[in-house]
C-alpha cells in the first residue's frame, strides 16, 4: 500500500480536496474569491467532523496548522479516523505524536509520510484505503477555545479496494511499566497485518543510559519474539549513540539533556518499515525492553529501569470489531511534557552537536 503513484499514467480516478472552504470536497464548490481558510471558535471538549466521506477511495494527504503548537495543545488536540462505518476508529492519537513529535515539542522533519514543515506545518501522506466510508474528527481536548483550524485532506474516489488490502491504524500509549517489564507498544489480532512505523519517545525518570534495551516483534507468537533488535540508536537506523538527525525512514526529531543527569537526554525518535515491513497473520506484540546500563563508579552490567514512555504505532490491518485501549486521560498525556527553562539552552547545545555523547546504544 504504500507505493507510489505513477505520475505520468492516465487514470479514471477523480481527485477531492476537503477544506475549511469545501467542507463537503464536492465537484466545482469552490466559490469564488477568497473564502473561509480556517475553522474558528471549536469549544472546549467540543469533537468536530473534518472529513465524511462515502467510498471507495483512497485518503492521499492530511495537512494541518493552527497557532498556538504548545506542548499541551500537541498533547491535547485528537484525531480519530473511522473506516467503512465500523462503530470504533482506527487511529486514536492526539495530533502531536501522531505526526512525528513525542511530548508536544515541535521540530523540523521530512519523509515521504510524516512530516513537519519548519515547526508548523504538519503533513501525513500514509496512503489510506477505505471501501465505504471514512470518517475523520478533531477534539479539543483542552479548557480553552481554540480559536483557528486549518486543515487540508486529500483524496481519491473510484479506487477498486480490494479484500487484501488494510485499513490505516494509529495508536498512542503512555506507561510507566514497573521494572522486570517491557513498555507494550502494539498487542493486536483478528487479522492480517503490515507493521510500518512508529514515533516514540522517553522521559528517563533515574540517572544512568536508560536505552540499552531492544524493540522485540511477537509475529503470530504470543510466548516467543521473532524479531529483536540491537538496542535504541540502531534501531533508528544509526549506531553508537543517537543524535538529532532524519532520513527517508528514520531519526529523531528532538533530543534534550538533563540538567543533573548530563548525558540523558529526552528525546523523540521515529522508524518507518517501508521497505522492510512486518507481516502478521493473526496476532503481533511490539514491546521496548526496559533495560539501562548504571553511571556509578565501579558498576558493571546491565540493569533494569522503570521510565516514563510514550509511543504512537501506525499499521495496516482489517477491520475486526475489537475497540482500540483508551488513550491515557489529558492529566495523564500532559504530565512532565512542558518545557522548562533549564531546556531552551539544551536545545540549542544538542542541535549544534555539542552535547551528543557517544555510547554502543
Amino acid at each position: 500500500m504504500l507505493d507510489f503513484p505513477e505520475l505520468f499514467k492516465f487514470s479514471k480516478l477523480e481527485s477531492r480536496s476537503i477544506t475549511a472552504e469545501n467542507p463537503t470536497g464536492s465537484k466545482g464548490a469552490v466559490k469564488k474569491g477568497k473564502g473561509a481558510p480556517c475553522l474558528n471558535d471549536i469549544r472546549p471538549g467540543e469533537m468536530i467532523t473534518l472529513a465524511d466521506i462515502k467510498g471507495p477511495g483512497i485518503v492521499r494527504h492530511i495537512w494541518l496548522t493552527f497557532p498556538k503548537r504548545t506542548p499541551e495543545n500537541l498533547r491535547s488536540y485528537i484525531l480519530r479516523i473511522y473506516w467503512d462505518d465500523s462503530e470504533y476508529p482506527s487511529v486514536v492519537s492526539p495530533i502531536g505524536d501522531f505526526l512525528g513529535l513525542a511530548h508536544g515539542r515541535t521540530g523540523h522533519y521530512s519523509t515521504p509520510y510524516l512530516g513537519v514543515s519548519e515547526g508548523k506545518g504538519f503533513n501525513c501522506f500514509f496512503p489510506m484505503p477505505f471501501l465505504k466510508r471514512c470518517l475523520i474528527t478533531f477534539e479539543n481536548d483542552t479548557p480553552n477555545v481554540m480559536n483557528q483550524l486549518y486543515y487540508q485532506i486529500s483524496y481519491t474516489l473510484g479506487n477498486e479496494i480490494t479484500s487484501d488490502m488494510g485499513r490505516f491504524h494509529a495508536h498512542f500509549r503512555r506507561d510507566k511499566p514497573p521494572k522486570g517489564t517491557n513498555f507494550l507498544i502494539l498487542e493486536t489480532k483478528g487479522s492480517p497485518g503490515v507493521y510500518v512505523g512508529l514515533t516514540i519517545g522517553c522521559l528517563p525518570l533515574n540517572p544512568g543510559r536508560w536505552r540499552e534495551g531492544g524493540i522485540r516483534f511477537f509475529i503470530d507468537d504470543k510466548d516467543q519474539a521473532t524479531i529483536a533488535g540491537a538496542g535504541w540508536s540502531d534501531w533508528f537506523l544509526s549506531a553508537w549513540g543517537l543524535g538529532i538527525h532524519y532520513s527517508l525512514y528514520a531519526g529523531s526529531t528532538y533530543q534534550v539533556l538533563h540538567p543533573e543527569w548530563g548525558d540523558k537526554y529526552f528525546c523523540s525518535c521515529f522508524r518507518f518499515h517501508v521497505m522492510d515491513p512486518i507481516y502478521f497473520q493473526n496476532y503481533l506484540r511490539v514491546e521496548f525492553q526496559q533495560i539501562g546500563y548504571p553511571t556509578l563508579a565501579g558498576t558493571e552490567g546491565f540493569i533494569e529501569r522503570s521510565d516514563d514512555w510514550c509511543s504512537t504505532v501506525y499499521w495496516y490491518q482489517n477491520i475486526t470489531g475489537i475497540p482500540l485501549p483508551p488513550i491515557p486521560k489529558r492529566e495523564e498525556r500532559l504530565a512532565g511534557i512542558e518545557v522548562q527553562e533549564w531546556e531552551e539552552e539544551a536545545i540549542a547545545r544538542m542541535r549544534s552537536g555539542e552535547d551528543r555523547h557517544d555510547d554502543p546504544n
